[in-house]
């Protein structure tokens, strides 16, 4: 499983082509919401329904996380604790 946090501000192309490749090549990927809801917004405001909350996701570490870039977003992902979480069992 491969988690892709999305949050307020992501870039979308950056992040929906990259969930849509890696989906066309039978990988499972799951999006994530950081932030108030599962409906974030992107840098040109399309909002995109996530897959799962940051809070709904259990102990299970995913085999990688991908942060896709964008302002605010990237700044918006640095100030989520579960995504530091994430990152720092990556490491």
């Amino acid at each position: 499983m491969i988690y892709l946090f999305l949050a307020d501000g992501f870039e979308e192309i950056e992040a929906l082509m990259t969930v849509d490749v890696i989906r066309r090549a039978g990988i499972d990927i799951k999006t994530v919401a950081v932030g108030e809801s599962k409906t974030v917004m992107g840098t040109h405001s399309i909002p995109v329904v996530a897959d799962a909350h940051e809070n709904e996701l259990g102990d299970i570490m995913p085999e990688a996380i991908i942060l896709p870039g964008g302002m605010p977003g990237t700044t918006n992902l640095d100030n989520s604790r579960t995504v530091h979480k994430y990152i720092a069992s990556a490491l």
